[in-house]
C-alpha cells in the first residue's frame, strides 16, 4: 500500500512540475539566435527607398512578385510587430535615411514574432533568394506560396530563410526615430497624390472618432468578420470630412474592446486599398485626444 501511494505522489508530483513549466511561459531564447542568421550578413550596400525606385513596376500591380538573385543587404528598425496580436506574420521595417523615410513589409513564418524581433530592433535582411512584390497592393518581402483556391501569393518566409537572410544588429530601442508614428492630417489623407507605394506601408497617427461606436459595440465581432477573418470599422473626421478604415483581426485582443466614442488618436500601419486603411499593433495605440493635453 506504502509503495503504491508513492507511486501515485510521484505522478502528482511530476504533473505539478509539468504543470509550473508551462505556467512559466517561458520566453524564447532569442540568445540563441534560433531563427536569425548567428553571423553577419555583410555591410548594407542596399535601401528600401532603392528597392522601390528599381522594382516600382512591381509595386504599382497587384499580386506581383519577383524573385531577388543578387546580395542585396538593406537595413531597417523593426517598428511594429505581432505584440497586440493584430499583425499576423507581419514586420514593418522602417529605414530613415537622411530625407528619405521609407518602410516594407517583412513575412515571416512563424506564430509569435515579437521575442525576436521588439520594437527598436534594428536588422539587416540580405533580398538574395527572397522575394519582394505586392501582397494585397502592399511592398513586402516574403516568399510565393500557394493559396487554398492554388493561386500563387507572396507570404511569409520560412524559417530558414529567416534563418540565413535576416540579422538582428545591437539592441531595441523603442525610443528611436523610426518608432515614432507620421501625424498625418486630414488634407495628407484626401490627396490623391498621397495613393502611392511610396507613401505605404508607414506607421502613422489618425485623429478621428469610430462611427460604429455606440457604447457596447466591439472592435471586430465574429460575425461581422470577413474573408479575411477581420472587421472593417470607420474613422472619421467630420470638420474634414475624411474616413479612415480601422482594420482588426477577430483573433486578436483588441477584437473584444468596446470600442470609445471619443475623439481617439489612432496609431498603426497605414495602406491604401480602395481607400486608407489602418492596422492597430495594440490597444495601447489608441489614445483619447482629452488624454493628450
Amino acid at each position: 500500500m506504502k509503495k503504491q501511494f508513492a507511486t501515485i505522489a510521484c505522478i502528482l508530483l511530476a504533473a505539478c512540475g509539468l504543470t509550473a513549466c508551462m505556467d512559466d511561459h517561458d520566453e524564447p531564447n532569442t540568445d540563441g539566435y534560433l531563427i536569425t542568421s548567428p553571423v553577419s550578413l555583410g555591410e548594407v550596400n542596399y535601401s528600401i527607398a532603392q528597392l522601390k525606385q528599381d522594382k516600382a513596376s512591381l509595386f504599382t500591380q497587384t499580386q506581383s512578385f519577383e524573385e531577388i538573385k543578387e546580395d542585396k543587404i538593406l537595413e531597417g528598425v523593426i517598428a511594429a510587430n505581432d505584440c497586440g496580436g493584430n499583425l499576423y506574420q507581419t514586420l514593418l521595417l522602417r529605414q530613415i535615411d537622411g530625407e528619405s523615410d521609407q518602410a516594407i513589409i517583412l513575412k515571416v513564418k512563424t506564430t509569435w514574432l515579437t521575442p525576436y524581433f521588439p520594437l527598436g530592433q534594428r536588422i539587416k535582411v540580405n533580398l538574395k533568394g527572397l522575394y519582394v512584390g505586392n501582397y494585397s497592393k502592399v511592398p513586402t518581402i516574403g516568399q510565393p506560396y500557394f493559396t487554398s483556391s492554388g493561386n500563387l501569393r507572396l507570404g511569409a518566409m520560412l524559417l530558414g530563410k529567416c534563418a540565413t537572410n535576416v540579422e538582428l544588429v545591437g539592441q531595441p530601442n523603442p525610443a528611436c526615430p523610426e518608432c515614432q508614428p507620421i501625424e498625418r492630417t486630414p488634407e495628407w489623407l484626401r490627396a490623391t497624390a498621397n495613393r502611392t507605394y511610396l507613401n505605404f506601408p508607414q506607421l502613422v497617427t489618425v485623429t478621428g472618432t469610430l462611427a460604429e461606436a455606440d457604447g457596447t459595440a466591439t472592435y471586430a465581432p465574429e460575425e461581422l468578420q470577413d474573408a479575411g477573418y477581420a472587421v472593417d470599422r470607420t474613422i472619421t473626421n467630420a470638420t474634414n470630412n475624411t474616413k479612415v478604415t480601422l482594420r482588426t483581426s477577430t483573433d486578436s485582443p483588441i477584437a473584444f474592446e468596446v470600442m470609445p466614442q471619443e475623439e481617439c488618436r489612432f496609431t498603426g500601419i497605414l495602406t491604401y486599398y480602395s481607400e486608407w486603411q489602418v492596422q492597430l499593433r495594440t490597444l495601447d495605440d489608441v489614445k483619447p485626444v482629452n488624454e493628450q493635453n
